[in-house]
């Protein structure tokens, strides 16, 4: 549904072909996974928030989770320059930690937004 690379590591998210309920999210590197939410064999415990708000001559997507006092938000967001007429494209993923930003991670590759609509996911 998503995927971009952060540096050396990649940002996903993914979910069973057929299941447009259940969502997971990955973070890490070829070799060693990072971060996985849900972690494997368990339900979340609270649903993805999924939320898309219009903007000039674009619009943006976000689908969060917490994680104890972590929320990661990945997103993908489309606006226009400093020209008022060229698109611009960004895709990243948000950490938080009580409600304050500690990192801001831009996909080095541009990423490619969400492959398909989001507005039906939710993990119960």
């Amino acid at each position: 549904m998503f995927a971009c690379h952060v540096g050396s590591k990649l940002v996903s998210l993914c979910r069973p072909a057929g299941d447009r309920g259940m969502l997971s999210y990955r973070f890490g590197g070829p070799d060693a996974l990072e971060l996985s939410y849900p972690e494997p064999g368990r339900q979340a415990s609270a649903a993805f928030t999924v939320k898309s708000v219009p903007l000039i001559g674009g619009g943006e997507t976000t689908v969060a989770f917490k994680r104890g006092a972590y929320t990661y938000t990945v997103y993908s967001k489309v606006a226009r320059a400093a020209d008022g007429s060229t698109p611009e494209f960004e895709d990243g993923v948000i950490v938080a930690r009580r409600g304050k930003v500690i990192s801001r991670l831009r996909c080095a590759d541009g990423g490619e937004g969400f492959r398909e609509p989001m507005g039906a996911v939710a993990v119960k």
